[in-house]
């Protein structure tokens, strides 16, 4: 089911891509004959049928197989390149279509095309806008979570939520200790690092691993694994090195934490693979009479882990929608045809959900609408 849900929409683009790419290339070459070389005529059509190769087997198979003898950073710009290029053949399309109807209208001709213009140049222009947004406009989010029966020792605890940081070309470096800056001036007492920290095998874990260790947090530093650690081949890396820079990934397992006479019971699983049976055993990491706190990737888990007794699932995944658009106040985004839980604060039976937007992106480097986040989260007593 997982599969299908990650498919079926790639193929829809694709193939739409296809059919819009050579209706441009045919209009191109049949667009003034009597001013088109057939040098230049040849080289349309080659770039046309070397596209179309591409994306109908080329890119496919680079999101599916992972080469080996690839680097993972080229990896990255190809299929950047691919969307971009997506982007570019539907601004080509409009452009003709206005153009063409521009034909049949002849006195508003002039008109006609100036308002075309920028809405052919939209998808591309936005692509582009997109692309910087993701990497210079990272925001600090604060949420409270209201818990009904929170010891009082516990009103005010301050937790710092990383998650989605997908290191690589295109949230490198400067981008991560950006991210790291935010996050300690929050002075957490704890740090949740909740999947995703690379993106594909290859990817630079160690050099990630190494920067967070810029993270400073009172009661310690947590995480669980997302599912690109599992594409990455990277989980048992992760938390062996993790461990030696003092992070607790937690697998199937709990840690009980103790603020003044209160308890804190953190609980984490690997990645939940969507519409599988979720979180077996849950309730055997509860600890009664302390706050219970689930730490999984995949937010589709939140009514199962409620079911189980966490108080709280601080969760990651989605990207905000990663490209997001609201309209009449509903969020719109690819991310909801794989859960409800996309973005922002749930609540279900008095129990919580905090689904983060993340740090990185994953395919086409853009955000819109879902910028960036470093979460800080308050336990607040109700």
């Amino acid at each position: 089911m997982e599969t299908i849900r990650r498919w079926v929409p790639l193929i829809t683009v694709i193939c739409s891509c296809l059919f819009l790419q050579r209706l441009v290339a045919f209009r191109l070459m049949a667009s003034r004959p009597a001013q088109l070389s057939p040098a230049l005529r040849r080289f349309i059509r080659a770039v046309w049928i070397a596209t179309s190769l591409w994306l109908a087997i080329g890119l496919p198979i680079l999101m599916e197989i992972h080469f080996r003898w690839m680097p993972a950073n080229l990896v990255a710009f190809l299929l950047a390149a691919s969307l971009f290029w997506i982007c570019l053949v539907v601004s080509a399309g409009i452009w003709f279509w206005c153009t063409q109807h521009a034909e049949t209208f002849h006195p508003d001709r002039r008109r006609f095309l100036a308002l075309g213009a920028p809405v052919a140049a939209a998808p591309l222009a936005l692509a582009g806008y997109g692309a910087y947004l993701a990497r210079t406009s990272m925001v600090q989010e604060q949420v409270d979570l209201h818990l009904p029966n929170l010891h009082p020792d516990l009103h005010g605890l301050r937790i710092v939520q990383l998650t989605d940081i997908h290191f690589g070309p295109f949230f490198g470096p400067a981008e991560l200790r950006c991210a790291i800056g935010m996050a300690n001036e929050y002075k957490p007492h704890l740090i949740f690092l909740t999947g995703d920290l690379v993106t594909r095998r290859g990817d630079d874990m160690a050099g990630c691993l190494q920067l967070l260790r810029g993270l400073k947090a009172e009661a310690g530093i947590y995480g669980c694994h997302g599912n690109h650690e599992i594409y990455a081949e990277a989980l048992e890396y992760a938390t062996t090195q993790g461990a030696r820079y003092g992070f607790q990934f937690l697998r199937q397992r709990a840690a009980l934490l103790r603020f003044g006479q209160a308890q804190l019971n953190l609980a984490g699983y690997d990645y939940q693979p969507l519409h599988s049976p979720y979180l077996p055993r849950a309730e055997s990491l509860i600890v009664p009479g302390a706050a219970n706190l689930l730490l999984q990737h995949n937010p589709d888990t939140f009514p199962r882990a409620a079911q189980a007794g966490f108080d709280v699932t601080l969760a990651g995944h989605t990207h905000g929608g990663q490209i997001n658009v609201e309209i009449l106040h509903e969020n719109l985004s690819a991310a909801r045809f794989f859960t409800p839980f996309v973005r922002g604060l749930y609540e279900r039976d008095r129990k919580l959900v905090y689904v983060s937007s993340g740090l990185g992106t994953v395919a086409m480097p853009v955000r819109l609408g879902a910028p960036p986040e470093v979460s800080l989260l308050r336990l607040c007593a109700t």
